[in-house]
């Protein structure tokens, strides 16, 4: 569940939320709304930790976030495809920190091996949510699915174009099996087939989905909730149904303001 309980943010005289409020089912696919401005990106800003509220809280429990953000950028250049792919799902490295205790555990005292028990049924519960047994077939699946050749995958993530960087970024967000996915306009740069491919994969996404998009098209394949954020009255509002519905739904609303208030 994702609930937002009486928020409130503002960048100096500029408020963004006011007292807003929403909540969100684990399985709800979701597209975030309102004009350029209203608080969007923000809104996964807070999500993601990296910007703090004035007032109120947002929680989403201890769920695992995968978030694509607009613009792509890399913090290690000199990788490989295949190498970033990878580690979207840190298997290696819980694994060998496993192996590490394994070895630990022979010599350590009794209060040590407490501590080290209690740790490692806590990395067999994160390689059992990233389902470490079957990850390397989902991502071979993945990068067959969305076209990413050899060529592509032994290339440095620095010498990539915006339409490889695109795919490759959300490649790598999908394979991560969060429980949920924050996307930021993740249509910019890809081609139909791919696509059509990530339409299809999000619907049946087993986990929440929030995307902020400009592609009606896209929104109304995919989501079933739209989070409307209004730069007027800084609240929030949760409408059932695509996109479209939402357009029909907010301009009948409209209506029926502009009539009582002529009343």
């Amino acid at each position: 569940m994702i609930r937002a309980n009486k928020i409130d943010l503002a960048f100096g005289l500029e408020t963004v939320y006011d007292d807003a409020d929403f909540s969100l089912g684990d399985k709800d696919k979701t597209g975030i709304v309102g004009v350029n401005g209203a608080g969007k990106t923000t809104l996964f800003r807070v999500m993601l930790g990296t910007q703090e509220l004035d007032g109120g809280t947002l929680s989403i429990g201890s769920a695992r976030v995968g978030y694509l953000p607009q613009e792509i950028e890399f913090d290690d250049r000199q990788k490989t495809v295949w190498e970033y792919l990878c580690e979207g799902r840190p298997v290696g490295k819980l694994e060998a920190r496993l192996n590490e205790i394994y070895d630990e555990l022979s010599s350590a005292d009794e209060r040590r091996q407490t501590a080290l028990l209690a740790e490692m049924a806590n990395l067999q519960s994160e390689l059992d949510g990233y389902d470490a047994y079957n990850a390397e077939n989902v991502l071979l699946e993945l990068i067959f699915d969305m076209q990413i050749d050899d060529q592509l995958l032994d290339m440095r993530l620095g010498d990539l174009s915006g339409g490889q960087k695109s795919k490759v970024a959300f490649a790598r967000v999908l394979y991560s099996n969060a429980q949920i996915l924050l996307l930021d306009e993740p249509t910019n740069h890809l081609d139909a087939s791919t696509k059509s491919f990530v339409t299809k994969f999000l619907k049946e996404y087993n986990g929440s989905v929030m995307i902020i998009s400009h592609d009606v098209a896209f929104l109304n394949a995919i989501v079933n909730k739209i989070l409307f954020v209004n730069k007027t009255t800084h609240k929030t509002t949760v409408y059932d149904g695509n996109y479209s519905v939402f357009k029909r739904r907010y301009a009948q609303e409209q209506l029926l303001r502009n009539c009582a208030l002529r009343n």
